[in-house]
């Protein structure tokens, strides 16, 4: 049996259930009205993220520009991943949360102002040594690239032209957890929107003139960085924050901080960890396995940001002032709710991209150098990602309960062992599966992930109802194979595979359409409850 390896908190009496029924006033109906304020933001920013990632499969398709620009571009978004918003969001929001409920805000924002100033010297030295350290970094992360001539070399000076994005985006990232932790969630989640605009007016203007189009896309990125602080500078200003110079590593908070964002960070980024290690071993096959993993990576992220990644920019701050307040039974009420939230959400969508992955790979970018047989890599990739993807959305929503409680060094443990597990699988799976295996990889490890993560938290603050959330995930499997059953099938008869671009997208729109429409006749059928509660949630949450 596992263990649970941190301290234990007192167990509150067991959940009633984890249902969708709230009051007028519920604290879970506020997180779905919080959440909706993500989700306008983040879709207009996954639609421009489209945009961006065609352009790109346009002008690199997946050849060894597209390669050297995608690994280049993971090393500084790696490192933003693990030191913003993977570790130190996790670590300063229930930290910063809590010093306001104890001591007040203006005590608060002294501190804030101080991990502020911290954190842009602590960049500015790792920005400083990636610029020089890019060759090694390339050579780490990239080896197989050594073996093609230019293409390590194109790597390194990609990599040093977009590395001090990590300087401007890991100090937006300080601004969105405390823009979050205030419920100001619509400005923080509108950021990735110009970045999204700066990558996409820099090729518009340069890259059909560039002799190489990556640098085009490399100077967007940096400038896309510096966008993402500035617009949040302004609303932190009204909120309180005041940015007086002022460095301090001693301050009791700030080294609390440092304690908790040192696990964390491998603890919160063991995704992007294990991402980081599936393209180290990609550089190494066949060329196009290394963009072939992101164009597939995106069409997830695409999916998750629609909703999980919504839900989990709210689920932080919920969480957090409920353990700061000792609530223990509430966090357990919001965290089965998240839960079977999720769920009739993430499995459908699951359903979707496997049945219909090399339409959607197809129709979204095959065009310019991206071609068939960039397709249909890409498309193996998504279907093996599909497999993972609710179990991604679940880590989302568990990953933050930790981190309120102050406790990174659990998700530490399971991180070890996945990572190790991805690894293993990997290097089992490539070889008949090739960059495919990679991906089926990746997604069993996050399965392994959510299985640990729910058994110890389960541990942590004491049993959860299990009973309504297995079976609400029960019916959505049911419902979502249907579904994708069906649009399997149906998608050959539509006979529109050699057609004009504009009916293939519109058969493509009209099948989602009717998977979510089938989807949600099925739920009604298999449980007139979950489908009353399920619309009754979309309704309730836009309501003021």
């Amino acid at each position: 049996m596992i263990e649970y390896p941190g301290p234990k908190v007192k167990r509150p009496p067991r959940d009633s259930g984890a249902h969708f029924t709230m009051g007028h006033d519920d604290p879970r109906r506020r997180l779905l009205r919080s959440a909706a304020a993500v989700t306008l933001p983040t879709l207009i920013s996954r639609v421009l993220g489209y945009v961006r990632d065609l352009l790109q499969a346009f002008f690199l398709g997946t050849g060894h520009a597209a390669d050297a620009f995608t690994v280049a571009f993971a090393i500084p978004n790696l490192f933003r991943r693990l030191t913003g918003e993977g570790a130190l969001t996790p670590a300063f929001i229930p930290t910063f949360t809590e010093l306001k409920h104890d001591k007040g805000r203006e005590e608060a924002w002294k501190f804030a102002n101080l991990v502020f100033w911290d954190l842009a010297l602590l960049m500015a030295v790792v920005t400083g040594v990636g610029l020089v350290g890019a060759p090694w970094l390339v050579k780490v992360i990239a080896f197989g690239f050594r073996d093609v001539q230019g293409k390590w070399d194109l790597t390194v000076v990609l990599t040093r032209i977009m590395f001090p994005y990590l300087f401007f985006v890991a100090l937006a990232a300080l601004a969105t957890g405390l823009l979050n932790s205030f419920r100001r969630f619509f400005v923080p989640a509108s950021t990735p929107i110009l970045f999204n605009a700066a990558v996409i007016t820099a090729v518009a203007l340069g890259a059909r003139r560039a002799t190489e189009p990556a640098l085009v896309f490399a100077a967007g990125v940096a400038a896309g960085g510096v966008l993402q602080l500035a617009l949040q500078l302004p609303f932190l200003r009204k909120e309180g924050m005041r940015f007086r110079p002022g460095i301090s590593f001693r301050h009791p908070a700030v080294r609390r901080v440092g304690r908790l964002m040192v696990p964390g960070i491998f603890g919160a980024g063991v995704y992007q960890v294990n991402f980081a290690l599936s393209r180290m071993i990609a550089s190494g096959l066949e060329k196009g396995s290394a963009s072939a993993l992101y164009y597939a990576s995106r069409i997830e992220e695409l999916t998750l940001g629609l909703f999980s990644i919504a839900l989990a920019a709210v689920l932080l701050p919920a969480f957090s002032e409920q353990a700061a307040s000792g609530d223990v039974e509430e966090m357990k009420k919001t965290l089965g709710f998240s839960l079977k939230l999720t769920s009739a959400v993430a499995i459908p969508a699951a359903a979707g991209l496997a049945a219909l992955n090399a339409p959607i790979i197809r129709i979204l970018f095959e065009r310019g150098r991206f071609d068939a047989e960039s397709t249909a890599m890409s498309a193996v990739c998504l279907l093996f990602f599909a497999i993972g993807l609710p179990f991604v959305s679940g880590v989302k929503v568990l990953a933050p309960a930790f981190f309120s409680l102050k406790d990174t060094r659990t998700p530490v443990v399971a991180g070890v062992i996945v990572m190790a597990v991805n690894i293993a699988g990997a290097l089992l799976l490539m070889g008949r599966l090739r960059v495919g295996g990679l991906a089926l990889a990746l997604s069993l490890s996050q399965i392994l992930n959510f299985a640990l993560l729910f058994v110890w938290l389960d541990k942590r603050i004491g049993p959860l109802n299990k009973g309504p959330l297995v079976a609400a995930a029960g019916r959505s499997l049911a419902a979502a194979a249907l579904m994708g059953g069906a649009l399997k099938l149906a998608w050959p008869a539509l006979g529109i595979e050699r057609a004009a671009f504009p009916l293939q997208a519109a058969g493509l729109a009209g099948a989602i359409v009717a998977g979510i429409l089938l989807y949600a006749g099925l739920v009604r059928l298999f449980s007139p409850r979950d489908f009353a509660n399920l619309t009754g949630l979309v309704w309730r949450s836009r309501l003021k």
